[in-house]
């Protein structure tokens, strides 16, 4: 507890791990405490560690009996206790190799969490990090609580680069049997876990956004398709005047001019208003107003063309598309009229 504190202190960001969050809900809720935000990022997350090992590939070691005996003969009892004090000696003289060797005796005799557990801290003297998670694997199938084991492990899988699993087992290990050592690199763990989760979001936020404007694009793309083909559908209607279906200043509604995409989509998007513009008589009268834009008075109060008309002012903030070709000049466009 008084190392997560002491990471909360110097960082909120150890209260966002996935583990935490019930604890930050707690300090929040029940305690009605007020958390500070998490430092900002770095703004280019350099995932580069120099601690970093190089993956070991070496044969493993022996390793003890899978059904140790249950007692021990005297002679074996003294061996074992010869062989761990051995071992014990050659850690104390950084003899590593030494006391890998020693150890190797001991777990042969009686293999336990805490034998597996030391030589484990061997290898990773040794820059050998797949070694000791063999090794420490083999102690927490002995002893899953066993605290020794769960630190080495998760050191060793920091040094790998593998942070969420370190993160996980220094947790655990540290909440059992807390030490500075083991606690340094928990937090070095912690800080290299916020940067991928920042480096995440950033990923899913990106993508997220390029999915968006796909979308975006394609709806923009349907719409255009499909004034285009109202327009080719309306192309020679009775009493429309309109050859190829284009109405003087551009057409309607594909070809209008000045009209955004955003605009155009709304009203492509509106099965009703490209049903009305099917209308011979709301086409006339669409066609009257263009050479005519006072001619738009007489319409308004149409039961089948003013309806028509409202919806297009109202689509269009007020004026009509693109001034439709000569409706422009009236005082705000159509929205100007009295």
């Amino acid at each position: 507890l008084k190392h997560l504190v002491r990471c909360a202190r110097e960082d909120t960001a150890v209260l966002d791990v996935e583990s935490m969050k019930f604890f930050k809900a707690w300090l929040i809720e029940d305690l009605k405490a007020t958390i500070p935000p998490p430092k900002a990022p770095p703004t280019s997350v350099n995932m580069d560690d120099p601690e970093l090992m190089t993956p070991d590939s070496d044969v493993a070691h022996t390793m003890g009996p899978e059904q140790p005996k249950e007692t021990l003969s005297d002679d074996e009892e003294a061996k074992m206790i010869a062989a761990k004090e051995a071992a014990a000696e050659a850690v104390a003289a950084e003899k590593y190799d030494e006391a890998i060797e020693k150890y190797t005796e001991a777990v042969v005799i009686a293999p336990s969490a805490l034998t597996y557990a030391k030589r484990a801290e061997c290898f990773i003297k040794l820059r050998k990090p797949n070694a000791a998670i063999r090794d420490c694997d083999a102690a927490l199938k002995i002893n899953p609580d066993s605290a020794k084991a769960l630190k080495i492990r998760g050191a060793a899988q920091r040094y790998l680069g593998q942070y969420a699993a370190a993160n996980a087992d220094l947790s655990k290990g540290l909440q059992i049997d807390f030490d500075e050592h083991y606690g340094d690199i928990h937090k070095a763990v912690l800080s290299r876990v916020h940067e991928m989760h920042v480096a995440e979001g950033k990923a899913r936020a990106q993508k997220e956004a390029e999915a968006k404007a796909k979308a975006a694009e394609a709806r923009a793309r349907a719409a255009a398709d499909a004034a285009n083909a109202a327009n080719a559908a309306g192309s020679g209607m009775p009493g429309s005047g309109m050859p190829g279906g284009g109405m003087p200043g551009g057409g309607m509604p594909g070809g209008m001019p000045n009209v955004p995409p955003e605009m155009l989509e709304k009203l492509t998007s509106d099965p009703e208003l490209m049903k009305a513009m099917q209308n011979p008589k709301v086409m006339q009268a669409m066609q009257a107003m263009m050479s005519n834009p006072m001619a738009a008075m007489q319409y308004m109060s149409d039961p089948e063309v003013g309806p028509v008309l409202q919806k297009l002012m109202g689509l269009f903030g007020g004026g009509m598309p693109g001034g439709m070709g000569g409706m422009g000049g009236m005082p705000g466009g159509m929205g100007g009229m009295p």
